[in-house]
């Protein structure tokens, strides 16, 4: 059911829910779709309203802003508001799906590099990870099934040799709006939901708490007009889930009294990305690279028709279709290859995880190689609050992101290049430029606008991480808050690694294991 906060009387009181979840973006949305039509009754709070798409309203933004650290400054000045979107189906609206599960090295600790790992590993995860597929229409999951993607790209990746580091990996992206702008997607199913309440216009602007602060008593809310505090409203649940994103779960959580934070203040602090060098050099083979291992790098549309039966054979169709209209019978998202390091090699090299994207020049001989990787979670790197700027609308101090690398970030990224460059050679790369400069210590890099520049990824991580005990993070094994006992967070702040890849199919493989877990515990 759909509900609008400007249709409330001031000081009107919201109560009866089981569950209050608290923004609207793929976690959001994932969690109260997984929970339509059970028992549990759910207010879904929106900041936005139900026609938002593409770019949200400019005062509703405005929010978002707040200041970065020096070298964030220099990376990206503008991250905080340029990396996320306030209103209904949150980032969703500018994404393009890019999907991946974590690999098995990401979930475990590797000694010499980082201690940190997760409370679980890759089969706790994989039901969650094949019902997340879904929000895609990706089709079958089984990125590990070279055989079946070398048929459907019509492709292989370079063909193996003794002592190879690196090996061939298969990505997924989806760019149909209507499937990865998650609001448009699930709009029927969460406006019919008996059990559902989609609040629009609700901007929770603290958490109220009991004195000892180990229990949400409630929500404070307010809606937007002409760019201002509107009506001042409440919410009351029995439980309640944070799912703003890694930056913006952590700001109301300190206007909030430094809710849930630990006695060795971890509130905030191992913020990670994915450092990019989307030009990091350029190899040039000795000889045209054969078209079917082109065809592996090259993103490709893939259509498939479903099977009719459960345990039944996807249909890759390559015919053109005859009526537009058949293009809804089949599954379409695109797919291409990456080179990504061998376990073993992680383990000898004690770097972190990345990906490599090689694309092919017209020449066919050539390629340009783009480079994602792992973070080591490093307390130095925090989402706080700036005291000394509010934001326009509610007058609350913003989000402030001093985000910084450590020596072995910068090591990762040399030891990934080097290993490309190495592995490239033995195929007949005879020729390595170099674009960026990899040189120096940890905050040495080339910025933008050099065609070589350190960029960050999207993807806000870290920052209330998963661990055993309440001395060495945030939340628990079911993303509850230590210190709290009826708030839960969802979104990749909870992430104690960061691995490679994109992390909204993991994003939404965590809310629908948090909403399963609320569902038995409600």
């Amino acid at each position: 059911m759909y509900v609008h906060g400007d249709q409330l009387p001031e000081g009107t009181v919201l109560q009866g829910f089981d569950l209050a979840i608290i923004g609207a973006g793929a976690a959001g949305i994932a969690m109260a779709r997984r929970l339509a039509n059970t028992s549990v009754k759910v207010v879904l709070l929106v900041s936005g309203h139900k026609h938002d798409k593409g770019l949200p309203n400019k005062e509703r933004q405005s929010i978002y802003h707040g200041t970065v650290g020096k070298f964030l400054e220099k990376v990206d000045p503008i991250f905080v508001h340029r990396s996320r979107l306030n209103m209904y189906g949150g980032t969703t609206n500018h994404f393009g799906f890019w999907s991946r599960p974590l690999d098995d090295a990401d979930y475990m600790s590797r000694p010499g590099y980082r201690d940190a790992g997760w409370l679980f590993g890759a089969d706790e995860m994989k039901p969650y990870y094949e019902d997340a597929h879904e929000f895609g229409h990706f089709g079958p999951f089984n990125y590990d099934d070279m055989p079946f993607w070398e048929r459907v790209l019509y492709a292989r990746s370079f063909d193996p040799m003794n002592d190879d580091t690196l090996e061939g990996a298969i990505m997924h992206a989806q760019y149909e709006e209507n499937l990865h702008d998650f609001q448009v997607q699930f709009r029927q199913e969460l406006m019919s939901a008996e059990n559902i309440t989609v609040l629009f216009n609700a901007h929770v602007v603290s958490l109220e708490s009991n004195d000892e602060q180990d229990h949400v008593t409630g929500l404070n809310c307010s809606t937007i007009v002409d760019g201002k505090a509107g009506t001042a409203f409440q919410v009351h649940a029995n439980k309640y889930t944070l799912a703003t994103g890694g930056i913006e779960n952590v700001r109301l959580l300190k206007l909030s009294g430094n809710l849930g934070d630990n006695k060795k203040g971890h509130l905030g602090h191992g913020f990670m990305v994915h450092p990019l060098l989307t030009s990091s050099a350029n190899v040039y083979f000795d000889q045209p690279i054969a078209s079917d291992i082109r065809n592996f790098f090259r993103e490709q549309q893939i259509r498939f028709k479903p099977p009719t039966d459960p345990n039944g054979d996807y249909e890759h169709m390559v015919a053109p279709l005859v009526n537009p209209e058949m293009v809804f019978d089949y599954l379409m998202f695109n797919a291409w290859g990456i080179l990504v390091p061998k376990h073993e090699t992680l383990l000898k090299e004690k770097i972190g995880n990345f990906r490599i994207i090689l694309r092919f020049g017209h020449d066919n001989k050539s390629a340009a190689v783009n480079l994602n990787w792992e973070q080591v979670p490093n307390e130095d790197s925090y989402v706080g609050l700036n005291p000394e700027q509010v934001d326009p609308v509610f007058g609350q101090p913003v989000a402030h992101v001093d985000w910084n690398m450590r020596e072995e970030d910068k090591r990762s990224a040399v030891r990934a290049l080097e290993l490309t460059r190495d592995y490239l050679a033995k195929r007949g790369g005879q020729e390595w430029e170099w674009i960026t400069d990899v040189s120096g210590g940890a905050n040495d890099w080339l910025y933008d606008p050099h065609e070589g520049a350190l960029e960050t990824g999207d993807h806000h991580m870290g920052s209330l991480r998963m661990s055993e005990s309440a001395e060495d993070g945030i939340v628990d094994i079911n993303s509850k808050m230590h210190a709290v006992d009826n708030l839960y967070i969802a979104g990749c702040g909870v992430f104690p690694t960061g691995g490679y890849a994109n992390p909204t199919l993991t994003i939404v493989a965590l809310a629908l294991r948090l909403a399963d877990h609320l569902k038995s515990v409600s």
